[in-house]
């Protein structure tokens, strides 16, 4: 369980690494989208290859974000019936969309693989001026995935190992989306403040009926 854990734990780091690349590439997408359009509208010029860089930009920005994604927990996912729902049956619920999830992830990285291996064969290269070897956006796209589906496969082995102490809490940590109560607490430490204890919002109810 903590070697499992421990090297979660590296592919957290990398992935949070990766989710910052991603950022970083959707700046400069923007900002490169920005200028070949005032340079067309008013310096008479363009780079001739704004769809095709744009496009890679967004496919390698959207890759490489999804494991950082998964680590923050910000997929989403609906869970309304989940919740209610004995702790028991919750874990291995969300065992089951981990696993599933893994599945779906293994034929993304499946196609990619597939699709990478046929440009390098085929030393293929895009239809702009830039006649970008195909095999470069297509590379770094299945890192992406690829780090993604590690991530997901190391999390079904320790939510495995998670399911026969039942900790409801570490299987959702890992598993779920966030609870209201960690969004806010997040934003409040954005903003400079104190986490807010939601047992002190509770008032003082009558005798014989809960406190909401």
């Amino acid at each position: 369980m903590r070697l499992v854990s421990a090297v979660n734990r590296r592919v957290d780091w990398l992935a949070r690494l990766m989710g910052a690349c991603a950022g970083w590439l959707f700046m400069a997408c923007a900002i490169f989208i920005t200028f070949d359009v005032l340079a067309r509208k008013f310096l008479g010029f363009s780079s001739q290859s704004t769809t095709e860089l744009s496009g890679y930009m967004l496919g390698v920005g959207i890759a490489w974000g999804l494991a950082s994604a998964l680590e923050a927990r910000t997929h989403v996912r609906i869970d309304v019936l989940i919740q209610r729902f004995p702790t028991g049956i919750k874990s291995y619920l969300h065992f089951l969309a981990l696993i599933l999830l893994a599945v779906f992830v293994g034929f993304l990285v499946y196609g990619a693989w597939h699709t990478t291996f046929e440009s390098w064969e085929f030393k293929a290269t895009d239809n702009s001026l830039l006649r970008t070897p195909l095999i470069i956006p297509q590379g770094l796209w299945l890192i992406g995935l690829g780090v993604f589906g590690l991530m997901i496969t190391l999390r079904v082995f320790e939510v495995a190992l998670l399911l026969p102490s039942q900790d409801i809490e570490a299987i959702e940590h890992l598993t779920g989306p966030k609870s209201f109560i960690e969004e806010a607490d997040e934003t409040l430490h954005v903003l400079g403040m104190a986490p807010v204890d939601v047992s002190a919002l509770a008032v003082d109810a009558p005798a014989g009926k809960a406190a909401p």
